[in-house]
């Protein structure tokens, strides 16, 4: 995946959006990384395991501007605690 379809991903999974409410309910369900991707596919992200590891792993690195609720109320934030713990 291209850093330019990791934006796209953040950007529609973030925040107040369907998307993000959707994935936050389905990390849950999630037994693996794997899950991820073929959630994601469903709908129309081509991402592998390798791609949203290396995310999740920048993500752990970044500053933290927010706490930690604040920062995952979203989709993709719950996305990433998810990674970070498998």
């Amino acid at each position: 995946m291209t850093s330019a379809e990791m934006e796209r991903l953040k950007a529609d999974a973030s925040g107040n959006t369907g998307l993000s409410a959707v994935l936050a309910d389905a990390v849950g369900g999630f037994s693996s990384a794997e899950d991820a991707v073929g959630f994601l596919a469903s709908r129309g992200f081509e991402v592998t395991a390798s791609d949203l590891a290396d995310a999740a792993a920048d993500a752990d690195e970044a500053p933290a501007a927010q706490d930690e609720e604040a920062a995952g109320a979203d989709g993709y934030g719950a996305l990433m605690r998810f990674l970070r713990r498998s």
